[in-house]
């Protein structure tokens, strides 16, 4: 079972990591219980490497530093442990379902927080900026992803920016070629390999528009090639699993951290287009 976690970054990307990196990679890969009771310095001593090549390993996966990384660890063996002969691991009638609902919850806190703290701020100004100057949003998500793009639409157009979300290809496709270098676009894709969402990545490229990813990391993710800016989602879940949960509230965590981030960054005009909604709807509440 692949677990989405972080066993899976570093077993994808330990061919692309500067030496000193893949030795504590390969030495977590081949003794990942024994990580968990580690320090930094016990760790980079036994992988006969150095403290700052474990803190330089956690910043090329793209994870918030070594604490996130034993967390995300603990949570790879425990799903590990919980393996079972069905093809979804997730399926396991056997087990009492309170055992079931505890593991999930811990997967959602790992990712949520592991996700949470790789945001770096400066992308957040970034894109905040690129979404401040731009006469068109669009925003691009196929499938779970589709939930992902649907709610930060919602979210950027009571901030008052001129938004539009798309599910259906040739509808997004039209709308991009309208896009101008000074507009963006946002595509959610956790896998970075659904075609519709390569084929909109590439279409944007051509239109010299800004294109912002949300995704997961991986050194071989082809959509992060097409970005000019990428997100990273944590997701600690099974593959194949009976659909996406961790990943999708992940995703979601991430849209509301740049919402969060938009209405501080100008607070009268998110106050203002907030009370404007707000009232717009405020008819159809019961007892308002």
């Amino acid at each position: 079972m692949t677990i989405s976690g972080v066993l899976e970054r570093l077993e994808s990307n330990v061919d692309q990591l500067a030496e000193s990196e893949a030795r504590v990679a390969r030495w977590i890969l081949a003794h990942p219980q024994e990580v968990l009771g580690l320090s930094v310095r016990e760790l980079a001593r036994r992988a006969d490497s150095s403290q700052a090549a474990v803190t330089r390993l956690c910043r090329s996966l793209q994870i918030g530093g070594y604490h996130t990384l034993k967390v995300l660890l603990a949570a790879d063996l425990v799903r590990q442990e919980n393996d079972t002969v069905y093809e979804y691991a997730e399926i396991r009638p056997e087990t009492p379902f309170e055992s079931i609902l505890k593991g999930f919850a811990q997967g959602v806190q790992t990712s949520l927080r592991a996700t949470l703290e790789g945001l770096s701020e400066d992308h957040l100004a970034v894109v905040s900026e690129w979404i401040r100057g731009a006469s068109r949003v669009l925003i691009y998500g196929v499938g779970a992803s589709a939930v992902v793009a649907d709610d930060l639409s919602q979210k950027l157009m009571r901030l008052g920016y001129p938004v539009n979300h798309y599910t259906d290809y040739h509808l997004a496709a039209m709308a991009t070629a309208l896009l101008e270098p000074h507009d963006l676009a946002i595509v959610i894709s956790f896998s970075g390999e659904t075609e519709e969402v390569l084929e909109l990545a590439a279409l944007v490229k051509s239109r010299g528009t800004p294109l912002v990813a949300i995704t997961q990391f991986r050194k071989k993710n082809p959509l992060i090639d097409q970005a000019r800016l990428a997100f990273f989602v944590t997701a600690v879940e099974p593959t194949p699993r009976i659909g996406a949960t961790t990943s999708i509230l992940a995703s979601l965590a991430v849209g509301d951290a740049l919402a969060l981030y938009l209405a501080n960054r100008d607070a009268a005009r998110a106050y203002r287009h907030l009370k404007n909604t707000e009232e717009a709807i405020k008819s159809h509440r019961r007892g308002s």
